[in-house]
């Protein structure tokens, strides 16, 4: 018998790989096919799952900018909140954005055929303004829009004097939407705020000592030497508020803490400006 010959020996591997491919595939074609389907339908139902996701997102949008109408709709007979000069401006009405605000008041009243919604008091504004909101938390807390309507319900909670519910709500937020971003930064200075109207202050100036410390942060290094200043102050602490509020001014002479500080240094320092032109 004469020998085979390396060609012959490697077409026969061939012939062998092929044939077993083949009876491999015969033999498990079910369940390839059951492969198939299962892939794509996970894909088809990740599209789906997308587009609900994106279609509940501007739902929830939409919804969250009807409570804000109520939430920001004008008073008969305006009064003055205590609860403002103790959290300072909402995280809704920040003074750069008030032009915004305004085009897009001037916007809706047009859209909605100028309805002129109006509250007789604050408290009537809130109590509409609540029901709208916690609609929205209820039925898309799970988006981001949802989120934020807890946001406004602790504004809320807190000028009506709640500060346990003010504090839940705006440390829900952040525990769920993370605090690298504009609105946590304010959300968080408004609980060092809460810090210091119950008593935290001991506490809540090591923190603020720790993070000032670090080497990275949420919250911008002016606004927490601006928020330990302020909380130095508070404990009786004059020359260490007045250090602090000093390194906020020669640090960060472009800020707007910078002002603030200067305002809290006195009138010389309020003058100064941070900026200088020729010689």
């Amino acid at each position: 018998m004469s020998r085979l010959t390396r060609d012959e020996i490697r077409r026969d591997e061939v012939r062998e790989a092929v044939f077993s491919a083949s009876t491999w595939f015969a033999e498990h074609v079910r369940q390839i096919l059951m492969g198939v389907v299962a892939v794509i339908a996970v894909v088809v139902g990740a599209v789906l799952f997308l587009n609900y996701q994106d279609g509940r997102e501007k739902e929830a949008s939409y919804q969250l900018s009807a409570a804000l109408k109520v939430y920001r709709a004008p008073i008969d007979a305006p009064a003055t909140d205590a609860i403002d000069d103790l959290f300072g401006t909402p995280p809704d009405s920040a003074p750069e954005e008030s032009a915004v605000e305004e085009a897009e008041a001037l916007e809706a009243g047009s859209e909605t055929g100028g309805d002129g919604l109006s509250f007789a008091s604050e408290a009537e504004r809130r109590s509409a303004a609540r029901t709208e909101l916690e609609a929205v938390r209820e039925s898309y807390g799970s988006t981001s829009s949802g989120r934020l309507a807890s946001v406004y319900l602790g504004q809320i909670a807190a000028a009506e004097g709640d500060t346990a519910k003010a504090r839940e709500l705006w440390t829900s937020y952040l525990e769920a939407a993370g605090r690298d971003h504009a609105m946590a930064i304010g959300v968080q200075l408004n609980l060092y705020s809460l810090d210091r109207a119950e008593g935290r202050g001991e506490e809540l100036a090591a923190t603020l000592r720790g993070a000032v410390a670090a080497e990275s942060s949420p919250l911008p290094k002016d606004a927490l030497l601006f928020e330990l200043a302020a909380t130095l102050a508070q404990l009786g602490d004059e020359e260490g508020a007045r250090e602090t509020f000093q390194r906020v001014v020669n640090e960060f002479p472009d800020s707007g803490y910078a002002i603030r500080a200067r305002q809290q240094l006195g009138p010389e320092a309020a003058a100064a400006s941070p900026f200088t032109f020729g010689g």
